[in-house]
Formats: structure tokens, sequence, C-alpha cells
């Protein structure tokens, strides 16, 4: 991809020429990233934040479009400063990176068809297929695919997912409620959906800081000021709405 190589071109010239360096993985959910169709980073919540992180420290942002199993490696290796939509608990060395956070709670479902009986808990999706996004980490299901007791199948997006699990492909699907609810609200499936929220904890999502990146310290103290002044709550408003067909019941289509 043109605009990857590009960014990794540039990586080595930032002591020359400060700059935002930012990993955001194309496989990151809308609303939280949105690529064009040529794969270039146009919009969604990342975005919009790093590009304020940006501006409040006067330095331009180079997105760089990393594959998600790599994010963690670029930011300890100091390849890039930061990267969004991430957890501690889905890193391998979570201690070796600076993290910011909590910013928000991600309410995780699982959906499948409306047809089918409802999955309360683990057992419940044993011996089926699951729908996962490629290079993503699920640390209540890990030990269940480790042990064959359900299928991971990957693909590159939750649309996707969706739209195999319409066709009979997948038995549920594994999901986010804010992603759940923008692709819902654009895209229509043959078949009725529904979701059921996951018996754990609605996990936090954190910002990953490079420890060895020479902006740390203001990054740090600009999200610090975005935190206090309500910034990151506002943004993710603007994408509120998107849920209003999922919040008063469990069907989606």
């Amino acid at each position: 991809m043109c605009f990857s190589i590009a960014a990794r071109a540039q990586t080595s010239t930032t002591a020359a020429s400060p700059v935002l360096r930012a990993v955001v993985s194309e496989t990151n959910p809308v609303p939280y990233a949105m690529f064009s169709a040529e794969g270039k980073l146009m919009g969604g919540i990342s975005k919009s934040l790093i590009d304020k992180i940006g501006q409040l420290n006067q330095l331009p942002v180079l997105y760089l479009d990393v594959p998600r199993a790599r994010v963690e490696g670029w930011l300890i290796s100091n390849q890039a400063d930061i990267g969004c939509f991430l957890s501690p608990d889905w890193v391998s060395r979570p201690k070796d990176l600076a993290w910011v956070g909590p910013l928000f709670y991600s309410s995780q479902l699982v959906v499948r068809r409306s047809n089918s009986k409802p999955i309360l808990r683990l057992s419940d999706m044993y011996h089926k297929r699951i729908g996962t996004i490629r290079g993503f980490v699920y640390p209540e299901l890990e030990q269940a695919f480790a042990e064959r007791l359900m299928i991971r199948d990957d693909a590159h997006s939750l649309e996707s997912n969706l739209t195999r699990l319409a066709q009979g492909r997948l038995d549920a699907v594994m999901a986010v409620d804010l992603s759940l609810g923008y692709v819902m609200s654009k895209r229509q499936f043959e078949i009725a959906l529904s979701f059921d929220p996951l018996w754990t904890q609605p996990p936090a999502i954190f910002c990953a800081i490079s420890l060895d990146s020479p902006l740390r310290p203001a990054l740090l103290q600009s999200f610090e000021q975005l935190q206090q002044s309500g910034y990151i709550q506002q943004l993710l408003q603007q994408y509120q709405p998107t849920m209003a067909a999922t919040t008063e019941t469990s069907s989606v289509n």
C-alpha cells in the first residue's frame, strides 16, 4: 500500500523534522478509524483525537498504516510515538509502554442471527465458528480458541463478518457497541441480527505512547488537558446517535 510504504520511509527523518508518528491499523473498526477504498485514513475517533494532540503541540501528524499485530512492536521500538484504541490487556509487554487512560469503556457484544439461541456464557459458543478481526486479541476467548472448543475465523472488518453471519457462514461475530451501531446505521443485511452483551466487564480503552519517544512528556500533558476539558467525551458523543437502533432491543435489524 503506497500510503504505508511512504510512511515507513519517513520514520527515520523525525529527528530532523519533528512530526508526531501515529500507528493506526486499517483493521481498527469503524468509527474508530475510517479508511478510503485506496487505504488512506480519512477520519474516525482515533484520527480526530490524534489530530487534536498534534495541533496542541504544533506538530504535523504522520499516520502509519501498520498491521494490528505489529503495533506493539512499533511503539516499543520507537518507530512510532503513539497508538490508540489499545489496552494493556491486549499486548504482551504492557509495562514497556506509557498508557494514557482509561479514555472510555467499550462494551463487547456477541452478534448472532435472530433465529438462533442467545449466547449468554462461554459454553454457549462451544463448537461454533466465531467471526473475529484479524490481529485482535480477545482475552475472554483466547483459551477456548487455543483448546479448539470453538473456531476463530478472522476477517478484515466487522462489516465483512456481519455479512458472513447473515449468509450463514458464521455462527456468531464479536463486536463492540460503537462499531456495531455505526455499521448497522449504514448497512442493511438480508436477515435479522441480534446481539447479546459479553458476560465480562467492558474493557477500558487507552492510548499507548512509546517510552523512548522524545515527545512523551508533551503528549502525556496534552492528553491530560483534553481529559480535563471534556474533549474526549464530546468527541465520542458525536458517534453516540448511531447506537440508537441497538439500545432499545437486542435486535439490530
